[in-house]
């Protein structure tokens, strides 16, 4: 994983959703929740895919939109073969019923991420679910999903 190709991608789809649908970046941060990749846990700087992750969301978002972007992920449920996939349909569900899955088994706050909004469950009203499905080789692929 490279966090400087995954932000360039996430830059240039964020400017594309702006462009064809009018969506700015400061609503997906305010209305919106990210179903992130990756668990927000056992980052290290030099090989760990949230690092990577959270780095690239940060340098497009910039840490005060960041802090509003409400951060979930299935890969605690799910773990890692169906993370991927499983995460499109729970986004959708989750725009559908307004309700945000936990980070599981997230307990201790890793500081090399920074000040993060993690979900712990239940209701939130949101109108935008943000994507990232990535690969070795820093594949990446980022969705949107609007209520």
């Amino acid at each position: 994983m490279n966090k400087g190709h995954i932000a360039s991608e996430l830059r240039r789809f964020l400017k594309d959703v702006e462009r064809l649908y009018g969506i700015t970046k400061e609503e997906i941060a305010h209305h919106g929740v990210y179903y992130s990749h990756e668990t927000s846990t056992h980052s290290s700087p030099t090989s760990s895919c949230s690092f990577n992750e959270i780095s690239a969301l940060r340098e497009v978002f910039g840490d005060e939109l960041l802090k509003k972007l409400m951060i979930t992920s299935t890969k605690g449920f799910t773990g890692h073969a169906m993370g991927c996939s499983f995460e499109d349909a729970a986004a959708i569900v989750g725009l559908q019923r307004q309700v945000v899955p936990p980070v599981k088994n997230h307990k201790v706050k890793d500081d090399t991420l920074g000040d993060l909004r993690l979900s712990g469950g239940g209701r939130f009203s949101h109108r935008f679910a943000l994507r990232l499905g990535a690969g070795f080789g820093s594949q990446v692929a980022w969705a949107i999903y609007l209520k």
